[in-house]
């Protein structure tokens, strides 16, 4: 009876659970998906009465939970090798093909990215803007059952931490301002009263609230003024309106789970890194390092303490590092750089393919367009086919336009975070397209896109990956100032060749550059009826290498064909290597000799009568080539 569902939706809404309607293969029934989950009961009737055997997915995230999903063949001893002893919880589900979800409850306004095997082999995250799906939903592999529908069990400490990839600063409560000036407040109640997302109830209003209040902190205002601003200017325009006491908890729970320093969105807060006074921190080895603002300055003991960078991507790309892709036209910059952010987007340790390293941290990524939002979406579907099996990347994020050296970087870097606190990349399509307008040549205005790149890493914690265009006269370096070179940490130029791009270190700084070039390949790949997009593929091969190896096999194809005309022109006859050669070379498109047919032909095509079916016309015993009749069947 499909009523069913339609009453399952019913009473999960009623538990506070949003839901919305998905197929049978998991994708959603609306456009927005998970951001269209809801706790409004009509709503969920109008959907289960359109679509009565639409399954239930939850957004799990605005229940205020996380689901570690266990896929079958993953190991427990290994999970709690990575996350510790897991808690007990009374909300356990049973997957179709045999996995489960464990549900555990997350403090109040707390937000957990999802992830796919990041905390161990065959183990996924489910929490914010993600779902999973309820009893009684199914696939085509049977249907979801309860196994406990008691109370979930409470998040650990651990779990969180790894899940999210990043703990709270030591400073994330620490004033280097004084609270709430005036030209601060200024900004907040401007902020508050139009441009600030507004909490609905059923549209994951708890976090909204949260990270209201979170931004708040980060203008610089004090946790009495926020509640106070947010309860005049920001939330009567709520539906329906927080009552104080409700409002005054949200607020607590921002101030204490927020990660950022308080301020650190205002001017003020930069002039106060900037003047700090040198604080000595002597180490346990006696050493002293002196910091001031954003400068760092060590003794000589020190100096022999200082680490390498962590790695984003082991032997490529620094965490919260600046770094060029550098290339003419069409030497699909675009391409490559999405494979290396869907790379980290998916997480996982998830491997490059062929011999390149492995991705060492993953997490959200930003990624920045000037134009075609369509033929990015194709590209990333085209990524995920190839690379994920179809499976959507979550922590992947598209933002458009590319933001301009000139503008105010504030409501780019609110935005963002909107969706993720802190990235682990932003990718900056192209650098030219944040520089237009302005001199590229000129060094002053060149710098500017560094302090562009600062601000970034500074506000989102991320690295910066910026794709930029080589000169008209000069091929062999960034087009414009020598600054955007002298500037970036990590330089890679690329080249095109044949169906691919060699990729070549230019700069490394503080570590070893490539001694070779790596090789990427492009593939066409069929998404839908008259819709293609390339994706990058990784080889172990050079391209041209390849290239030369289909090539030779398109060349071994025809000419198979044409070994099989010649010889059933003339089924009596048998033919030495010689006298075949000498009538091939009469056709008009072939040129053989003896010695190639020998060589190079023979033993491609030996005892494989299925791809190569002259292979059949051989007789090896002999060295002679006759038409075999078994070939007109």
């Amino acid at each position: 009876m499909t009523d069913k569902y339609l009453q399952a939706a019913l009473d999960y809404a009623q538990k506070g659970w949003p839901v919305f309607p998905c197929r049978i293969d998991k994708t959603p029934y609306t456009t927005e998906g998970v951001k269209e989950s809801t706790t409004n009961l009509e709503k969920i009737n109008y959907w289960w009465t359109k679509w009565p055997e639409a399954n239930i997915a939850l957004d799990v995230g605005a229940a205020g939970m996380m689901v570690l999903d266990l896929d079958p063949g993953h190991s427990m001893s290994q999970l709690e090798e990575s996350i510790g002893s897991i808690p007990p919880t009374s909300l356990i589900q049973r997957t179709p093909r045999g996995g489960e979800h464990l549900f555990f409850e997350l403090a109040e306004g707390e937000i957990i990215p999802p992830s796919a095997s990041k905390l161990s082999p065959k183990v996924d995250v489910r929490s914010n803007n993600s779902y999973v799906l309820l009893s009684p939903s199914r696939t085509n592999d049977g249907e979801y059952t309860w196994e406990a529908r008691g109370k979930p069990g409470f998040r650990s400490d651990l779990m969180a931490e790894k899940s999210t990839g990043r703990i709270q600063r030591e400073d994330h409560d620490t004033w280097i301002i004084e609270a709430d000036l005036p030209e601060n407040i200024s900004k907040a109640t401007e902020w508050l009263s139009g441009k600030a997302k507004l909490a609905i109830e059923g549209e994951g209003g708890d976090h909204i609230t949260y990270a209201t209040a979170a931004h708040l902190k980060s203008f610089g205002i004090s946790k009495e003024k926020a509640l106070e601003l947010m309860n005049i200017y920001w939330n009567p325009q709520c539906s329906p309106p927080w009552d104080l006491d409700e409002l005054s908890e949200k607020v607590e729970n921002g101030y204490t789970y927020n990660t950022s320093p308080p301020g650190n969105l205002t001017e003020s807060y930069r002039q106060a890194l900037n003047k700090r006074l040198f604080t000595p921190v002597v180490s346990p080895k006696c050493s002293t390092e002196v910091n001031s603002g954003r400068f760092r300055i060590v003794d000589r003991e020190g100096m022999g303490q200082i680490q390498p960078p962590n790695m984003l991507i082991d032997d490529f790309l620094p965490a919260e590092a600046y770094a060029l892709l550098v290339g003419a036209p069409g030497t699909y910059k675009t391409f490559v750089a999405l494979d290396i952010a869907l790379s980290i987007a998916l997480g996982g340790g998830f491997p490059w393919r062929g011999t390149w390293p492995i991705i060492n941290e993953s997490g959200p990524v930003l990624f920045c367009v000037g134009e075609g939002r369509a033929s990015i979406t194709n590209r990333v579907r085209a990524w995920e086919y190839t690379h994920n099996n179809g499976r959507k990347v979550s922590n992947f994020v598209l933002a458009d336009p590319v933001p301009h050296v000139g503008e105010d970087l504030e409501p780019f870097v609110l935005g963002a975070k909107e969706l993720h606190e802190e990235y682990k990349l932003v990718v900056i399509d192209t650098v030219g397209r944040a520089m237009q307008g302005v001199n590229e040549n000129a060094q002053e205005h060149a710098s500017t896109f560094t302090r562009m790149v600062e601000c970034m890493q500074r506000n989102l914690g991320c690295t910066v990956l910026g794709l930029h265009h080589t000169g008209h006269g000069e091929t062999s370096r960034a087009r414009g100032s020598s600054v955007f070179g002298a500037d970036a940490d990590t330089i890679i130029k690329l080249d095109r060749v044949g169906k691919g791009v060699a990729l070549k270190m230019q700069k490394q700084k503080d570590l070893d550059e490539w001694e070779t070039k790596k090789y990427i390949r492009m593939e066409k790949v069929e998404l839908d009826e008259d819709v293609t997009s390339l994706v990058a593929v990784k080889t172990d091969k050079p391209v041209m290498e390849i290239d030369r190896e289909e090539n030779a096999k398109s060349s071994i194809l025809l000419i198979n064909a044409k070994i099989i005309e010649i010889l059933k022109r003339n089924p009596l006859i048998e033919y030495t290597n010689t006298k075949l050669a000498d009538v091939l070379n009469s056709e008009p498109d072939v040129t053989v000799g003896a010695n190639w047919l020998r060589s190079k032909y023979l033993p491609t095509i030996k005892g494989d009568s299925e791809e190569y079916p002259a292979a059949k016309c051989y007789n090896a015993m002999k060295g002679r080539w006759r038409y075999n009749s078994s070939l007109s069947n």
